[in-house]
């Protein structure tokens, strides 16, 4: 079935569950409305306009591979993490791969010595989330600290408007920073965090500080939340651990 054959049968369906919920009786005024609203020209009473068709052309790629920009954008343990993960992972970024040029002229603006702001505008699938999340990994696996002794402190906080984008980073953060064993963590701070965790789910995830207790304790360096918990955590006397022990650490801002 085409993409033109789903459409035509969404107007269909569609049309139909109206009709049927009008409650109508008569054979031939049910027929009209089903033709009308399964049209193709909302103007004449069609539920639904024709398609638009846009060509998009593909996103121009730098001229050199992920192993090029090792140790020069990307610090070496990012480019290694990246490129252990399993052949058909959704988010692998293999040693071979050119990325994107608009990334790799992200990378080159955030990891120039002098701080400054970057904005990102490009097409969907273009991988704008890999512009600012790999030079924040990359910068967090530049500092010194072991397994046994993470990162503590909030360096990076990524600001989301709805909860469900939020969670849409845990699979994606969960992949870049479970390489390095607990050094580079993050949370997920949400109205659903929840107070206390086993501590066998804890260790389940080393990267991911799944319980606010965890978190007022040893904040991770990267932060995924919205603007409102961000206002409660400034506030509330139970979070001024986080601001604590991250303060004057704070480094990158995101706002996706």
């Amino acid at each position: 079935m085409t993409p033109f054959d789903v459409l035509h049968e969404v107007k269909r369906r569609t049309a139909e569950a109206v009709v049927s919920q009008s409650g109508l009786a008569h054979d031939g005024l049910r027929r009209h409305l089903r033709e009308m609203l399964a049209g193709e020209s909302t103007a004449e009473g069609a539920l639904m306009q024709e398609a638009v068709i846009e060509g998009a052309h593909p996103f121009v790629t730098a001229k050199k591979t992920m192993q090029d920009l090792s140790g020069s954008l990307l610090h070496p343990d990012l480019i290694s993490a990246l490129d252990s993960l399993p052949v058909d992972h959704d988010y692998r970024f293999p040693r071979t791969r050119r990325p994107f040029l608009h990334q790799a002229e992200a990378w080159r603006l955030l990891a120039d010595k002098v701080p400054q702001s970057v904005l990102v505008t490009s097409g969907t699938g273009s991988g704008k989330t890999e512009c600012f999340l790999l030079p924040i990994l990359s910068d967090l696996a530049a500092q010194g600290g072991s397994p046994r002794e993470p990162l503590q402190g909030v360096q990076a906080i990524m600001l989301y408007p709805l909860n469900a984008l939020i969670e849409s980073q845990r699979e994606r953060l969960s992949a870049w920073t479970k390489p390095f064993s607990g050094k580079l963590r993050f949370c997920l701070y949400n109205g659903d965090l929840p107070k206390d965790a086993k501590e066998s789910d804890r260790r389940r995830t080393p990267e991911q500080v799944i319980d606010r207790t965890q978190l007022r304790a040893s904040p991770p360096p990267v932060l995924v939340t919205n603007v409102t918990m961000l206002e409660y955590m400034l506030a509330r006397a139970e979070d001024q651990p986080i601001l604590d022990i991250s303060k004057g650490k704070l480094r990158w801002i995101v706002l996706d």
